[in-house]
């Protein structure tokens, strides 16, 4: 695997070096695109170290896309690469604009697993506690659904937040971006009551309760049998 990274890494590096006039940028772009979708296919498979290549072949020609900087991190962080999924993560809180949902999610993750810089972030002594052993916690996870949307042929993004609502979770807030067509997982979410919110651009498409226990998941689907908004509303116009 490190070596088809290492390829693909060369590949892309040579074609850059070719490159002499702008016209190339479109079929960059193009490919750049392809990879990306290569990319959450595998992440839709479970495949975390090929999608992981895909992302990183995408920063090797576009190192400032933020977005995709995060997928690379969200990616590695389900592999044992612990310290590469930090490192991207600190990239997108660098570099990333601070009120986007990619740099609340990556603050979130570090926060969560005690290698946060900064101490501005409220959410989460509790799911840092749960990272680090101090008190059990659980899972959120599910499929995110609309109609017949498939996100390889048409992309809606989706925010999806837990807001603590009892005296144990008050102080816990998880906002992180997904992709509608995609699972979602929320870890080591602290047991207790919760109010689970999904956007489309300022859109609530979902907006329920849920109830958390500690070491076990929480299944919960969001389809347009539970949602809030018209059946008939399309997210990728939004």
């Amino acid at each position: 695997m490190r070596l088809l990274f290492l390829i693909a890494a060369l590949g892309l590096t040579l074609a850059a070096c070719q490159r002499s006039s702008p016209p190339l940028l479109s079929s960059a772009g193009s490919l750049a695109g392809q990879l990306t979708a290569e990319g959450d296919a595998l992440m839709a498979q479970g495949d975390y170290e090929r999608a992981a290549v895909k992302y990183q072949s995408v920063l090797n020609e576009a190192p400032n896309e933020i977005a995709i900087r995060y997928a690379l991190a969200v990616a590695l962080s389900y592999t044992t690469r612990r310290d590469e999924t930090i490192h991207q993560f600190k990239i997108v809180v660098s570099r990333g604009a601070p009120s986007s949902a990619e740099v609340k999610a990556a603050r979130e993750w570090l926060a969560g697993a005690n290698v946060l810089e900064e101490t501005s972030i409220s959410v989460i002594p509790s799911i840092a506690q749960a990272e680090g052993g101090v008190g059990k916690a659980g899972r959120v996870v599910g499929r995110i659904q609309w109609h017949d949307i498939d996100p390889h042929e048409r992309m809606a993004r989706i925010t999806v937040s837990l807001t603590g609502e009892d005296v144990a979770t008050r102080n816990v807030t998880v906002t992180r971006p997904f992709k509608i067509g995609y699972p979602y997982e929320f870890r080591n979410i602290p047991p207790g009551s919760y109010r689970l919110l999904a956007e489309v651009g300022g859109t609530p498409m979902w907006d329920m309760k849920i109830d958390v226990s500690a070491d076990n998941d929480t299944a919960l689907d969001l389809t347009e049998a539970n949602s809030t908004v018209p059946k008939d509303f399309d997210p990728t116009r939004s």
